[in-house]
């Protein structure tokens, strides 16, 4: 049992490697190489990934708390999964509400 976690472990890193050397990889766009920042060119390449997987690991853990009847966890699971989108995805947004509450809030 441990022995095959071990092994999807390293399978799953090995994969995630070989796919960030595509991010990585230089723009042909560009005309020159001294423009190319890979940590920009990364967390392109790990915001879009997750946003596609965001959805369906949210779907499948809420589909197990409903099955296993485990209503309370499924409710705070729902209102962390919300907050937790709005803040990743509409982080601007959510940061300009906050602004304009704590504004109105004070008065000024």
């Amino acid at each position: 049992m441990m022995r095959r976690i071990w092994t999807r472990l390293f399978v799953a890193t090995g994969s995630l490697l070989l796919t960030t050397t595509t991010a990585l990889a230089a723009d042909p766009n560009q005309a020159s190489s001294s423009t190319i920042n890979p940590g920009v060119r990364i967390g392109e390449w790990i915001y879009t990934n997750v946003t596609a997987l965001f959805a369906p690991v949210l779907a499948v853990i809420a589909t197990y708390y409903l099955v296993k009847r485990e209503f309370t966890k499924f409710l705070s699971f729902a209102v962390f999964a919300v907050l937790a989108a709005l803040l990743i995805f509409a982080g601007s947004d959510f940061k300009d509400s906050a602004i304009a509450l704590s504004k109105w809030i004070i008065g000024k």
